[in-house]
């Protein structure tokens, strides 16, 4: 999570400073398939089922694909809004494979205490609050474009806030877990 925001936030930060001409051609691409291998990867650490995995393996592999003949071929606009709605198709897949394996393998907890279910409901709120936006992006004016691409900040904002509730919940289990350990080790005090 820490190396996420860290590359995403420096993509960002010097997004002006990349030549207009390479921010088109190479950028978007490389930004779209680092926010879907990261996010991908979340979820494929967090579910259990091998056969999930393997849909995610093999749809991963696709898109990847897609993306390089994507950009060998396609025209380059403003946004590169057919990677990016595939993107959040495949994630939106990803988080209901989680969704289902949680809801179907009842552990004793509830699916709020992990951590991954406020990633997931990050996501959601970060990818459907900016879909449309993003799909609609190279048919825009620049006026438009610009009217209406601050909603992408507050889908963003929300994701950041759910995901700093993801560290909460991750630092909570892992407290829970290290006093579980120490109940298991002996008193072996001999004064």
């Amino acid at each position: 999570m820490a190396v996420y925001g860290i590359v995403f936030w420096c993509l960002l930060f010097f997004y002006k400073d990349i030549p207009k001409e390479f921010r088109k051609i190479a950028y978007q691409p490389i930004y779209t398939v680092l926010e879907y291998l990261f996010f991908t990867a979340l979820f494929y650490y967090n579910i259990e089922n091998k056969k999930y995995k393997k849909i995610i393996i093999v749809l991963s592999s696709l898109f990847i694909a897609f993306e390089v003949i994507y950009v060998l071929v396609i025209e380059k606009h403003r946004v590169d809004s057919i990677s990016i709605g595939l993107e959040s198709i495949l994630v939106f897949i990803f988080i209901f494979l989680f969704f289902f394996e949680s809801l179907n393998n009842i552990k004793g907890e509830n699916i709020y205490s992990h951590h991954c279910f406020w990633i997931a409901a990050g996501l959601l709120f970060y990818l459907g609050g900016s879909f449309f936006i993003n799909i609609m992006a190279s048919s825009f004016s620049d006026e438009e474009f610009a009217k209406y691409f601050y909603l992408n900040y507050i889908a963003d904002t929300i994701k950041t806030l759910l995901f700093a509730v993801a560290f909460i919940f991750i630092k909570k289990n892992s407290l829970n877990k290290l006093k579980e350990q120490g109940a298991k080790v002996p008193f072996l005090d001999m004064i």
